[in-house]
C-alpha cells in the first residue's frame, strides 16, 4: 500500500469503520427485491442532484415561477431533459418507495428486532409523498393551484384546529405567493432534510440487525436452502453489483419517459377555463377518487378518518401481531389485508384516472323543441357549469351530484328546484352544492330545464356545449 492509500486509509478509518461496512456478509438466497432499499437512495441522489440544478433557474413567485419553467424548458441548455429526469425520477421514487414497504411488509422483515427500523421507512414513505405534494404547486400551472386548493382544504375537516392548519399551510386564507415560496422551501430545505437524516438513521438500523433472510413457511413445510449457506454473498461487491443493474435499467427507464414522454405543464394559474377539473398527480389519485364516495356530515370519513387510520396502522404493524412467523401461509389475515389494501389503492386510482376524463363536452336534452324557459335554462346550465356534478340520464357530466333527468317522476316541482338552487343548505344542511342567487327569470328557467330532462315520456338527443350560447346574465355566484 502506497504512502497515500495508508495516509487515507488512517484518516478515513477504512479498517476500523469502512471495510466492515462494505464487505459485510450479507444473508445468503436474498432476491433483487434486496436491492429496493439502495434503489430508493440512488433515485434520491438524482432528485437531489436534478433539483439543485432546476433551483438555479427557478424563481418562486407568483409572476415569474410559470416563465422560469418556460425558461427552463425552452432556454436553458437541456433544461427540458433536467426537468423530465426530475419528473419521472420522482414518479419512479413513490413506486420504489412503496413497493419496497409491501415487500418488508409481504416477507415479514418489519417484525422484532426490526421494529424501528420499520418505522423509520414509514417516514421515508410520508416524506416521499410530501415532497410531491410540495413540489407539484412549483410550476403555477393550473393542475398544481387547483388539485393544492383541493387538497389543502382537507385539514378543515380537523375538529377545532382544521382552519389554523390550513392557515398555517397556505400562509394565509387562500393560496398565494406566500404559499408558492413555503412550499418551495419545504419542497427544498425541510423536507428533503427531514428524508436524509431519517434514511441516515435506516441505514443505520439496517446494519445493526442485518437484511432479514428470505422467509419459510412453517404450515407450509418449507426449509431453509441449506445449500445456499455457504456462498458468499458481501454488500461488496456482490449486493453493490445488483444495485447498479437495477438502478441502470430504472435511470434507463426514467430517460426513455423523459425523451418520449412530455412532462405536462398547463396553462398558466389564472387562465379561465370552466370545464377544468382540479386533478392531483397519479400517486394521489387514490385519495382524489376516495374523496368523491364521501359528501356532507361524512366528507371527513374520506379525507381524514381512513388516511390517518391508515397511517397510524403503518406505524403500530410490528406491534400489531404476537406471531413471530413470517411466512405468507403463516400469516393469513396479514396477507389477505395487503393484497386487499394494494387492490384498492389500484382500484380507486384507476377509477380517479376514468373520472378525469373531460366532462361537459355533451348535454342530453328532450327530442323536441325546447320552449324559451328551457332555453334559458339550458344557457344557465351550461353557464353555471352544472356538468361538474351532475349528470344528465347517466351521460355528460361527473356523476358526483344526483342525475338530474327524470325529475318530475320524482315528484319535483319549479317551486321546489328554485328553492333548492338558491339555497341547497336550507333543504339538508349536509349538501355540498353552492348557493346560486339567480335571477327569477333564469332560475325558473333552470328549473324548467331540469323538469323538462324527463326520458321516460319522450325521445333524448345529444348536443355539444359549443352549440350552446351560455347564459350572459348578472352572476352573483
Amino acid at each position: 500500500m502506497s504512502g497515500f492509500s495508508t495516509f487515507l486509509s488512517h484518516r478515513l478509518g477504512w479498517d476500523h469503520y469502512l471495510k466492515p461496512f462494505f464487505y459485510k456478509k450479507l444473508p445468503s438466497g436474498l432476491t433483487w427485491s434486496a436491492t429496493l432499499g439502495s434503489l430508493c437512495a440512488l433515485v434520491f441522489a438524482v432528485e437531489v442532484v436534478t433539483g439543485m440544478l432546476l433551483a438555479m433557474y427557478y424563481n418562486p413567485s407568483p409572476e415569474l415561477a410559470y416563465e422560469s419553467i418556460n425558461f427552463i424548458m425552452n432556454d436553458v441548455a437541456m433544461g427540458s431533459t433536467l426537468r423530465g429526469i426530475h419528473h419521472w425520477g420522482a414518479s419512479a421514487m413513490v413506486v420504489l418507495v412503496f413497493v419496497h414497504m409491501m415487500t418488508v411488509f409481504f416477507s415479514g422483515s418489519y417484525k422484532a428486532p426490526r421494529e424501528l427500523t420499520w418505522t423509520a421507512g414509514v417516514f421515508l414513505f410520508l416524506f416521499t409523498l410530501g415532497l410531491g405534494f410540495t413540489g407539484y404547486l412549483l410550476p403555477w400551472d393550473q393542475k398544481a393551484f387547483w388539485a393544492t386548493v383541493v387538497s389543502s382544504n382537507i385539514p378543515r375537516d380537523i375538529p377545532l384546529i382544521g382552519d389554523f392548519i390550513t392557515r398555517i399551510m397556505l400562509g394565509g386564507d387562500k393560496i398565494s405567493g406566500l404559499t408558492l415560496t413555503r412550499f418551495y422551501a419545504l419542497h427544498m430545505l425541510v423536507l428533503p432534510s427531514l428524508l436524509a437524516g431519517f434514511a441516515l438513521i435506516h441505514i443505520y438500523l439496517v446494519r445493526i440487525h442485518g437484511l432479514a433472510e428470505h422467509p419459510v413457511s412453517v404450515l407450509a413445510e418449507e426449509k431453509p436452502d441449506e445449500s445456499a449457506r455457504d456462498k458468499v454473498y458481501a454488500f461488496y461487491p456482490e449486493h453493490l453489483f445488483r444495485c447498479a443493474i437495477v438502478f441502470t435499467l430504472v435511470f434507463g427507464l426514467i430517460l426513455l419517459l423523459t425523451y418520449f414522454a412530455q412532462v405536462p405543464l398547463e396553462d398558466k394559474v389564472g387562465t379561465i377555463d370552466d370545464s377544468y377539473l382540479p386533478r392531483p398527480d397519479w400517486y394521489y389519485m387514490w385519495l382524489f377518487q376516495l374523496l368523491t364516495f364521501f359528501t356532507g356530515s361524512s366528507e371527513a370519513i374520506g379525507s381524514l378518518v381512513i388516511p390517518i387510520g391508515g397511517v397510524l396502522i403503518l406505524f403500530l404493524m410490528p406491534w400489531l401481531s404476537k406471531n413471530n412467523q413470517r411466512g405468507l401461509a403463516d400469516r393469513p389475515l396479514a396477507t389477505a389485508s395487503g393484497t386487499v389494501f394494494i387492490i384498492g389503492i389500484v382500484y380507486l386510482t384507476l377509477m380517479g384516472f376514468a373520472g378525469a376524463k373531460p366532462y361537459g363536452q355533451i348535454i342530453p336534452i328532450p327530442d323536441r323543441k325546447l320552449n324559451p324557459s328551457e332555453t334559458v335554462g339550458l344557457s344557465v346550465f351550461v353557464a353555471r357549469d352544472c356538468a361538474y356534478c351532475h349528470n344528465i340520464n347517466g351521460k355528460g357530466g361527473r356523476a358526483v351530484g344526483p342525475d338530474l333527468s327524470n325529475m318530475s317522476a320524482k315528484q319535483r316541482t319549479v317551486e321546489q328546484l328554485m328553492a333548492f338552487i338558491k339555497d341547497p343548505q336550507a333543504s339538508g344542511r349536509w349538501s355540498i352544492m353552492p348557493k346560486y342567487d339567480l335571477e327569477q327569470t333564469r332560475s325558473q328557467g333552470l328549473a324548467d330545464f331540469i323538469l323538462a330532462l324527463d326520458f321516460s315520456s319522450q325521445d333524448m338527443k345529444i348536443i355539444e356545449r359549443n352549440r350552446i350560447q351560455p347564459d350572459i346574465g348578472r352572476r352573483t355566484n
